[in-house]
């Protein structure tokens, strides 16, 4: 059995197929599902969630380029009204790739630390972006001292990933390693202890020009095993015990 860590299923492209996405899922072994919103407008996921109670399960977070006071304060506020819903705040971070301006990164820094703080108070697994900008958000997540920490879909170099492994956080892969090589790096060097799964559903399909879904998680557990010479189950299992761990999903 299988757990997609983290996929966007409010986004449009998912809109008219929810049911079959979830039939499709079962029929490949993914016990659970979370799924991230990222803004302040949550309705849509909490409809779906709420259709599937012990099966997908939500984190709410702040996407990095949309930081501003006003969505902080908002997303603040939500995510302490839902603190017993959500199983993760996130994702949060730093994104460098679309943020260019440096006062607006200063905002996304500052609003990182928050997070993290945030996390702490409400006993909150913290589930990372960080793209174009590991360094500085390593940096900020260990000044802070941050814990029960997930960095989603981790782009890094080997340096930084070496640096996650050693503070204990976790890295999820994503079903790109089918034929992204950064992530197949990923998936080398990250032990199965520290590993997660994810499809970042729709996005990051392992089959190009397709729209991805969670099923799509034994695609990349496959490809997984091949690349550290181990086998399927070994991989399936332990990247759920870790998933169910973090997430604190009180399931079988």
């Amino acid at each position: 059995m299988l757990i997609d860590s983290h996929c966007h299923l409010d986004a449009k492209w998912f809109k008219n197929d929810i049911p079959a996405i979830i039939q499709n899922a079962k029929k490949n072994e993914i016990e659970a599902i979370i799924t991230s919103s990222i803004s302040p407008s949550i309705q849509k996921v909490k409809n779906i969630v709420n259709r599937y109670p012990d099966y997908l399960f939500w984190a709410l977070g702040l996407h990095p380029p949309g930081v501003n006071a006003q969505s902080l304060k908002a997303i603040t506020k939500l995510i302490k009204i839902h603190q017993h819903e959500i199983v993760a705040i996130g994702e949060v971070g730093l994104d460098y790739h679309w943020v260019k301006e440096e006062k607006r990164r200063e905002e996304q820094q500052e609003a990182l630390k928050f997070f993290i703080e945030l996390s702490k108070e409400l006993e909150k697994p913290l589930v990372i972006h960080a793209r174009d900008a590991q360094t500085d958000t390593i940096d900020i997540l260990e000044e802070k001292s941050a814990e029960n920490v997930l960095m989603h879909c981790f782009s890094g170099n080997e340096t930084e990933a070496k640096r996650v492994i050693k503070n204990k956080w976790l890295i999820s892969v994503p079903t790109s390693v089918v034929n992204r090589k950064v992530h197949q790096m990923m998936a080398k060097i990250v032990p199965l202890d520290q590993m997660l799964l994810e499809t970042d559903a729709p996005y990051l399909s392992p089959i190009r020009k397709t729209r991805n879904e969670p099923a799509n998680i034994k695609i990349s557990a496959q490809k997984i095993a091949e690349i550290k010479d181990t086998t399927f189950d070994k991989v399936a299992s332990q990247t759920t015990i870790n998933a169910r761990k973090f997430y604190r999903l009180n399931q079988g």
